[in-house]
């Protein structure tokens, strides 16, 4: 008969892990050790995944002259000469002073969209005007066809837009007063709206460009030009006369002193419009910590 001794020894053998085998211990040493931080998970999943990769011999070969010569080609076919380009539209705006009401302006309108195109870089921006580019926008504002007068002014924007070097140029030449005349002047609200936004890259944030549109009585301008009652025209009006009293701590007055605290009242009192929105925010900004302002909105 077996001894107390004896039993226990056996039970506890048989609740003892099997020994592991050779093979199972190998295939756990060669596991990569466990990831304590992002750069040791980065280590552990480019290990775990090895096996995986494609081989790191190439085989290089040197290239033949005939695939070289179709590759330098087709290389050759898919780049563009960029000033090359723009000359090319400039030619063709060059007669844009021509044109008469009658004549077809599709090709003068492909060649300002190309330009566009282009001229969203600003150094490409800069470029075109270093190859003769501006001497084309005047005709374009002064021309007799409403889609050119305001791809021009849509040209005249983009270049400005955000480019110190080009609206310096613009402002040397003096573009405010005359798209300021087409604001209030045009009757083709398209043309009106692209000034308007010519404007707005040109004065925002620089300061001649805003002392220009201060000279040339920019706000009474767009005052009036407010009574126009274009959902589109308000939305941007305002939207720029809002950016100027956040960057100029003075125009609020100058805009309260023009009585544009009625204007903007009457606008908001009329049928509900998407542009009251911009109106509003407008008129908050007037009346912010100005007595003047709120006494006019109570009276």
């Amino acid at each position: 008969m077996p001894s107390i001794e004896e039993n226990k020894s056996e039970v506890a053998g048989a609740i003892c892990a099997a020994p592991e085998s050779n093979n199972e211990s190998q295939a756990v040493s060669q596991q990569p050790r466990q990831p304590t931080n992002l750069q040791g998970l980065l280590r552990f999943a480019m290990e775990a995944t090895k096996s995986e990769d494609a081989p790191s011999d190439s085989q290089f070969q040197q290239m033949d002259e005939e695939r070289k010569k179709w590759l330098e080609e087709a290389i050759k076919s898919m780049s563009v000469d960029v000033i090359q380009v723009l000359q090319k539209q400039i030619e063709i705006l060059k007669n844009v002073n021509e044109i008469k009401s009658d004549d077809d302006i599709s090709e003068y309108e492909s060649a300002i969209n190309i330009i566009l195109d282009h001229i969203d870089n600003i150094d490409i921006a800069c470029d075109f005007h270093k190859i003769g580019g501006f001497m084309i926008l005047y005709p374009c504002l002064k021309s007799s066809h409403a889609m050119i007068r305001s791809a021009g002014c849509e040209l005249l924007a983009e270049l400005c837009q955000n480019n110190p070097y080009c609206q310096q140029v613009v402002l040397d030449n003096e573009f405010i007063p005359k798209l300021l005349d087409m604001i209030e002047k045009d009757e083709n609200i398209l043309v009106g709206l692209k000034a308007l936004y010519a404007v707005s890259s040109i004065v925002r944030h620089n300061p001649e460009g805003f002392n220009q549109f201060i000279h040339y009585n920019g706000p009474a301008i767009l005052l009036t030009t407010l009574s126009k009652g274009d959902d589109r025209f308000l939305k941007k009006a305002t939207f720029m006369l809002s950016t100027l009293c956040d960057c100029e701590p003075d125009f609020k007055s100058r805009l309260v002193f023009l009585e544009y605290v009625p204007t903007l009242i009457s606008l908001v009192s009329k049928e509900r419009q998407s542009s009251h929105e911009f109106v509003l925010a407008l008129l908050a900004s007037l009346v912010e910590d100005n007595a003047t302002a709120i006494n006019e909105c109570r009276n």
